[in-house]
């Protein structure tokens, strides 16, 4: 029996956590979603409106423990936008990701800070990574659902549709909430969080999006 059909009989548990101490929780098998809640902080709005209007290009590097700070701070120089948003964005940045090379044990990471104008991913999937990290500081924000309102069995072939027996369960993260999703891989052994990217194209709106994959 491969490693595939020896997770198809458990469920999964999503958990809120209030405190960073407590996203190793995503490591136990049967969790695949760690998530907590955050305060809007108004001086990084502002800094994500200024980002939208100057078309940033966005982030995307890879970062070791020895670099982090360096990269972090020599990218968003880059931009040339001198704020307390940016101060404060570059610390939580920072801040996220000690975190989780903490819960990774991780040598590197990959970090992207991106706006974003598209639905992206629009249908709901579980992705082939271990464990991912996501913030969304400004705009909708990720939607998930629990297993047990999942026929995994559509997540390949089926739309939407097929995928979710009820709608009304699937949640979305709010800004500046911080998830670990967990994916699907031989590394991992579980069943992958289903999730989705919010639809915003059709209404003209736009996202900051914090990224960190392991």
């Amino acid at each position: 029996m491969n490693w595939i059909s020896d997770i198809i009989s458990y469920s999964m548990q999503q958990v809120e956590i209030n405190h960073p101490v407590d996203f190793p929780l995503i490591l136990h098998k049967r969790t695949n979603l760690v998530y907590m809640k955050r305060e809007l902080d108004s001086d990084i709005l502002r800094y994500a409106d200024l980002l939208f209007q100057h078309n940033f290009s966005g982030i995307n590097c890879v970062i070791t423990q020895p670099t982090l700070v360096s990269v972090v701070n020599d990218e968003l120089d880059k931009i040339g936008l001198h704020t307390v948003g940016k101060i404060k964005l570059r610390e939580d940045i920072i801040n996220l990701s000690q975190q989780f090379f903490q819960v990774t044990k991780a040598i590197n990471l990959r970090l992207i800070l991106k706006v974003v104008a598209n639905d992206g991913c629009a249908k709901f999937h579980t992705d082939a990574y271990a464990l991912r990290l996501l913030c969304t500081y400004s705009g909708r924000a990720t939607e998930w659902i629990a297993d047990e309102y999942v026929n995994r069995n559509k997540l390949i072939t089926g739309t939407n549709e097929d995928i979710i027996k009820d709608f009304s369960k699937v949640q979305t993260m709010q800004p500046f909430e911080v998830a670990i999703l967990k994916g699907e891989t031989q590394q991992t052994g579980t069943k992958g969080i289903v999730h989705r990217s919010p639809a915003i194209q059709q209404l003209g709106e736009k996202r900051l999006l914090l990224r960190l994959d392991y």
